[in-house]
């Protein structure tokens, strides 16, 4: 009767191994990129404070941006941004991968 206890409990534990060592494994790179991409500011939906978060925007280019998007509408790529009054080669290279549409 001890035997097949000992053999129950055995068993048991090398069942059980495997299942701690996976809960214990870190997360997989695969998830960098979701990461990355929600780091991205939308320009076409973010408010002044947001966009006064990124290089290169303090309040008056911030507040030219979201006047530009009300007036003519959303911005469909980088160089769309150089329609906005302040908004210039330097700010927009700041920008680069830093934003979204």
């Amino acid at each position: 009767m001890k035997f097949i206890t000992l053999i129950s409990f055995v068993l048991s534990l090398l069942l059980t191994l495997p299942a701690m060592t996976f809960a214990n494994e870190p997360a997989q790179p695969e998830n960098m990129p979701v990461k990355m991409v929600s780091d991205l500011i939308n320009i076409n939906t973010a408010d002044l404070k947001t966009l006064q978060s990124l290089p290169g925007l303090g309040k008056t280019k911030a507040a030219a941006i979201i006047a530009y998007r009300e007036q003519f509408g959303e911005f469909a790529s980088l160089a769309d941004l150089k329609n906005v009054k302040g908004i210039g080669d330097k700010v927009i290279a700041k920008l680069d991968g830093k934003i979204s549409f």
